[in-house]
């Protein structure tokens, strides 16, 4: 497993990464990860980044973390995120405020509505007709009128956890321009509504827009229901267990459709059974940390600056540019990646994530950039960056390997019931009887070949060069 690159965020990031691993005893990758998507989080709506002629991209990170029940995934997320959850408190008690003096502006846009209407149409039960000059001029008061509808304040929440792609919309439409998919318990996610089947593929639609920067559209029969959504972000980190991973991983419409490709993979290894307190000060708080704290300050500074929006409240984000001898240097990288994305290269297994591997390198860099210097990025933050998805790619070739062969062993498994209770075994001429998933021979062959190889079956025939032609499944309560 690939040691994750702590010093590459840098002071700022890596420090308090490094401090967050220490309090909360939880694996320092899981700890980098975490504040990397914070920073994310904050800095989204205020830059993009553009990759000198190549094309701008936003700053929006998708983070996805594997890591084992009892790695305090939960405890470590709420301290990264503890700003945010201090902002959305603080927006919360201001909602209040607000509603009320939205519902008396409404009030009193209401009751301005009746009035122009009564001036021309009079008070009695009998409203008087009304001429064409009449009709225009009531007609355009009411316009104008409607054009100062008082809005409702935006909703106070910037967070999200498992939400549906209607779900994600009405949020961005009603909230904020800028929100966070943050989740210490992914599987709740992606096992969710928003990822049950008749809606996995609206959601993975609208959230890889978002990450690309799209406008989200929504069409629906209803009147109002529809329309289209400009100038939002959403950067997302989710905390996956092994076993859901592996079946997040191996999704074919997830891959297929290139959604997992944007994601950041982190697997860090485990600390349960070394997470001793007989060494450790009594005393020790991570709110007492500087590292911490400098962390938090930042974060919070970040989330309470004025975005950049336009009249209809679309972001327009400042644009950081990757120019000259960063240039260069992201030049180096992409042109590495795309060297290693043939079919012999180091990078063809996971050639969906390696394509989009220099884009995310370009946004790591400007989010370090304008985290630490809110200037354009240096070349020093492109090797940092750089230094960083050399970490996720290789991680993504391992998880990869793992999901499948974790996919394999567990429709193995499947098969080989399959043939137990169709007598236990099982010619080759019969591979039009298995169950649909594994009736082609391309198919069921390597399955078969996986039970031999564990001991669970064995060839009893085979045909022109040596070629396994019928199996049988070996007896005994140790086989699947």
């Amino acid at each position: 497993m690939p040691r994750y690159p702590i010093d590459a965020l840098g002071e700022l990031l890596g420090n308090a990464a490094k401090a967050l691993a220490y309090h909360v005893q939880a694996p320092l990758g899981m700890a980098g990860q975490s504040v990397l998507a914070v920073a994310s989080l904050v800095v989204q709506g205020h830059v993009n980044v553009k990759k000198g002629n190549v094309g701008t991209s936003p700053t929006t990170l998708y983070c996805l973390t594997i890591a084992k029940s009892g790695d305090r995934k939960s405890t470590l997320d709420g301290r990264t995120v503890w700003p945010i959850h201090d902002y959305q408190k603080e927006r919360r008690a201001e909602h209040e405020t607000l509603m009320a003096e939205y519902r008396a502006e409404l009030e009193a846009h209401e009751l301005r509505y009746k009035s122009i209407v009564t001036s021309y149409k009079g008070s009695g039960k009998k409203p008087k007709p009304l001429s064409h000059d009449d009709q225009q001029a009531l007609g355009a008061e009411l316009a104008e009128l409607e054009n100062n509808r008082p809005t409702p304040p935006p909703r106070p929440h910037i967070l999200m956890e498992e939400p549906t792609a209607e779900g994600i919309y009405k949020h961005l439409q009603e909230g904020l321009p800028i929100a966070g998919l943050f989740s210490d318990e992914g599987g709740a996610f992606f096992s969710g509504h928003g990822m049950a089947d008749e809606a996995k593929g609206r959601s993975i639609t609208l959230l890889s827009q978002l990450w690309d920067g799209k406008p989200i559209t929504r069409t629906r029969a209803g009147a109002g229901e529809s329309g289209v959504l400009a100038g939002r972000r959403l950067a997302a980190h989710l905390m996956l267990q092994p076993v859901i991973a592996d079946k997040v991983l191996a999704d074919p419409l997830m891959l297929g459709q290139g959604f997992l490709a944007r994601f950041l993979v982190c697997s860090d290894h485990s600390l349960i059974g070394r997470r001793f307190l007989s060494d450790r000060p009594s005393d020790e708080s991570a709110n007492h940390d500087p590292a911490i704290k400098r962390f938090w300050d930042a974060i919070a500074e970040l989330i309470r600056q004025p975005l950049p929006t336009n009249d209809a409240g679309e972001l327009e984000p400042d644009t950081l540019e990757i120019t000259g001898a960063a240039f260069d240097a992201w030049v180096v990288v992409h042109d590495a990646i795309e060297e290693q994305l043939s079919p012999a290269g180091e990078l063809a297994e996971v050639q969906a994530f390696a394509a989009k591997a220099a884009d995310n390198a370009a946004r790591i860099a400007a989010i370090l950039a304008y985290v630490e210097t809110r200037a354009e990025p240096t070349p020093e933050h492109i090797n940092r960056a750089a230094e960083l998805m050399q970490y996720y790619l290789q991680t993504m070739i391992q998880r990869t390997q793992e999901a499948a062969q974790s996919t394999a062993e567990h429709e193995a498994r499947e098969l080989a019931e399959w043939i137990r209770q169709s007598g236990g075994e099982l010619q080759a001429d019969n591979f039009n009887k298995l169950p649909a998933t594994y009736r082609k021979a391309r198919k069921a062959r390597p399955l078969l070949a996986l039970l031999v190889d564990y001991g669970h079956a064995y060839v009893t025939a085979t045909g022109p060069n040596n070629k396994p032609r019928a199996w049988k499944l070996r007896e005994g309560p140790d086989n699947v």
